[in-house]
């Protein structure tokens, strides 16, 4: 009589090692916080903020999203100029690290009144220069197109604003939408933004860093440059990110 053999049951990975297998950097929490019309209606500011700025369909709605790996935190606009107010989200990390990512509306969209876009100005200008926990400024920039004369004014206003009483504020360049630029020629995109852009103290040259939310290609990058600008982290683990849950906290706001 034959007697079988069962075949031995698979055994779990040992938990320490599942763990390591975690990203620390993964965005595991991402919130709406509040819209102000107003700089009269933003709310107290509590911990360093991280603002996004740039002309009306550069992107940033697209670019916050994939930041917090979420789909629809921040609702995404065909029709540019679409945002009247500033933003402000939260996002937390695994590792615990908590950031204020602030939308400000975008500029450069004609068709509003001038009244209008005069408001828009004064409310981005007024939040530029008030803002006492404002740490960082993400300049998105079309990778196509290159800076234009509105983004070079904002560049020379972040500049002319570090007499205020707060912590000098950090300008960071980010090229958008490098998936519709030939492979070929990024890097050379990349460098024309950095030449074209004022140089910073000390005459360095400020680097680009290319962003698509497409691919998600330079979402790390940013990261680390986040986390640097607001001092909460340090070098980047080798392992990537998963997708953070959805749900139906959402809030309109330009592409």
């Amino acid at each position: 009589m034959t007697t079988s053999r069962r075949a031995p049951k698979p055994q779990a990975a040992p938990p320490a090692r599942a763990e390591r297998q975690l990203d620390p950097f993964q965005i595991v929490d991402s919130s709406f916080v509040a819209g102000a019309g107003s700089l009269a209606s933003l709310p107290p500011p509590v911990s360093a903020e991280v603002a996004f700025a740039g002309r009306s369909n550069v992107g940033k709605s697209s670019l916050i999203n994939t930041l917090v790996e979420r789909k629809g935190l921040v609702r995404t606009s065909s029709n540019p100029g679409s945002t009247r107010q500033i933003n402000l989200y939260e996002a937390r990390a695994r590792d615990g690290a908590v950031f204020q990512l602030v939308d400000l509306p975008g500029y450069g969209f004609t068709r509003r009144s001038k009244s209008e876009q005069a408001a828009w100005a004064s409310l981005i200008e007024g939040y530029l220069r008030g803002r006492v926990t404002l740490a960082a400024v993400l300049l998105l920039v079309d990778a196509r197109r290159g800076l234009e004369e509105d983004d070079l004014e904002l560049i020379r206003f972040i500049e002319a604003s570090r007499d205020v009483a707060r912590r000098p504020v950090e300008l960071l360049l980010v090229a958008t939408k490098i998936d519709k630029v030939q492979r070929s020629s990024v890097r050379r995109a990349l460098d024309q933004l950095s030449a074209a852009a004022p140089r910073m103290a000390g005459g360095a040259l400020r680097r680009a860093i290319g962003f698509s939310s497409i691919t998600g290609e330079g979402r790390r990058d940013l990261w680390l440059a986040i986390r640097r600008v607001t001092q909460l982290g340090g070098a980047a683990p080798s392992s990537s990110g998963g997708t953070a849950r959805e749900d139906d906290d959402q809030r309109t706001t330009d592409g």
